[in-house]
């Protein structure tokens, strides 16, 4: 347990991600990331940074050069030089500390000793421990903060000993032979860029995210050389059959001179019948594969419920520790109905929420979020495919005392994200997607709670 002055702020930022092979990395905002390594540097007073797991991501690294072990790799490569220099220069603050918690996707940096010492000779990281745990004070009252990366809450990610390198969860597997394979394959159709496929979320989504790229792909391409020119030529028909018509005298409405020409207008008749034919082929192939793939995937999830969520689960079990059912799995700090303040990640999903206790005392669960793109499903107009669209998610949680009272604050760094949909997406999520934030936004404090 850290004890803290009450004027410490301690900062929470988890997931970012950063490094992997070409086409691997997903790791888009090194600028707003090093613009809040200055800020927390210029502030004055005491700063605990805390480094919440997942801040690289060696599972989408193969293999490095020159003998380099994946942090230092990574550190050295040109588009991140500044923001580990911006790291660098907050660590030699007067009071300031950083310390590195590992998640799952950097593991290897708890039982390779070559990163400990990477680390701590670019004198960027103070400690490095599973959890962490601090207590702040002010004015007689007493607060505890707990945190850990929260990937042991999800059983596909839970690592039983993370000084044993082969001690490997099936989620370690699906980035290393599933995703760290396929997304170099960059675009292997119109539409279909398999490089993306990181950033699709949640992971789960991942089957219906193709499905959905090759049938707006498809839809689009019939509307562009199949349906447009069909209505061109009918609309042509139509009017020169009208024409005809009222040349030979015979006063009929549009809609009425097909018999002018009956062997065109039973061509069309039939191009209409084939169309709602290979229409109803497609959409039964379409059913059973989401069939299958349904199938798959609950075989494959541990058999979990319909509608399981891993940030849903992750919460509960989080809330169990809070009212003292269950105890951290990465560390027992005190008595955990004690704890105030639980910080996570893992889920890339931020969120904060107030837990009330049996003798009525409050608590908060706070997510950290994470600093990604993400590819998020969007329900169109039609019943069909989800729409993924673009969005960033850049946020980080600040805890710190003011007054008599403990402020827990989740804060986000808005960043419009560039959109790269067919026309049919555009047109059939029309007002359903995420409005995207002006290029020069500040960070903002996105949700608060007081204690």
């Amino acid at each position: 347990m850290v004890e803290l002055s009450e004027d410490t702020l301690v900062v929470f930022v988890s997931d970012s991600h950063i490094g992997g092979d070409p086409g691997c990395d997903g790791f888009e905002s090194p600028e707003e990331l090093e613009a809040l390594f200055e800020e927390l540097a210029g502030r004055e007073g005491p700063v605990e940074l805390v480094l919440a797991g997942d801040l690289f991501d060696f599972l989408q690294i193969s293999t490095t050069s020159s003998g380099l072990d994946r942090a230092a790799a990574t550190i050295s490569r040109p588009e991140y030089v500044r923001m580990f220099e911006a790291l660098g220069r907050f660590n030699e603050g007067e009071q300031k500390r950083v310390i590195y918690l590992p998640g799952n996707h950097d593991a290897e940096m708890w039982w390779n000793p070559q990163i400990w010492k990477a680390l701590r000779e670019r004198g960027l990281v103070d400690e490095f421990a599973l959890s962490y745990s601090a207590s702040l004070e002010a004015r007689g009252k007493r607060w505890l903060v707990y945190c850990e990366h929260g990937n042991q809450f999800d059983p596909a990610n839970t690592i039983e000993d993370y000084r044993d390198r082969l001690d490997t969860p099936l989620g370690h597997h699906v980035v290393t032979d599933f995703t760290r394979r396929i997304a170099p394959f960059g675009t292997i159709s119109r539409g279909l860029d398999l490089s993306e496929i990181k950033n699709v979320y949640p992971l789960v989504e991942i089957p219906r995210w193709i499905a959905s790229r090759y049938f707006y792909n498809a839809v689009g391409m019939v509307a562009a050389y199949l349906l447009l020119p069909l209505l061109a030529a009918y609309t042509l028909y139509r009017g020169g059959a009208y024409l005809l018509a009222v040349t030979g005298g015979d006063p009929v409405r549009f809609f009425q001179s097909y018999q002018e020409l009956p062997r065109v207008h039973e061509f069309f008749i039939d191009i209409g019948l084939f169309g709602l034919l290979v229409v109803l082929i497609f959409a039964i192939f379409f059913l059973v594969v989401r069939h299958a793939v349904r199938r798959v995937l609950a075989t494959v999830s541990f058999k979990q419920k319909p509608g399981y969520s891993p940030a849903t689960s992750s919460k509960e079990k989080i809330r169990s520790v809070l009212s003292a059912q269950s105890l951290p799995p990465m560390g027992t700090p005190g008595r955990p109905e004690e704890l105030d303040v639980f910080v996570s990640g893992h889920t890339h999903l931020p969120s904060l929420d107030e837990v009330k206790r049996p003798e009525g005392r409050r608590a908060v669960m706070v997510n950290s979020g994470c600093w990604l793109r993400q590819l998020q499903p969007v329900s169109p107009h039609i019943k069909g495919p989800p729409v993924f669209v673009s969005k960033f998610v850049l946020t980080h949680v600040r805890v710190y005392v003011q007054g008599e009272a403990l402020y827990v604050e989740l804060w986000e760094q808005p960043k419009p994200a560039g959109q790269h949909l067919t026309w049919t997406e555009r047109l059939l999520s029309w007002g359903r997607r995420p409005s995207q934030p002006p290029a020069d936004s500040k960070p903002c404090v996105r949700d608060r709670s007081v204690l």
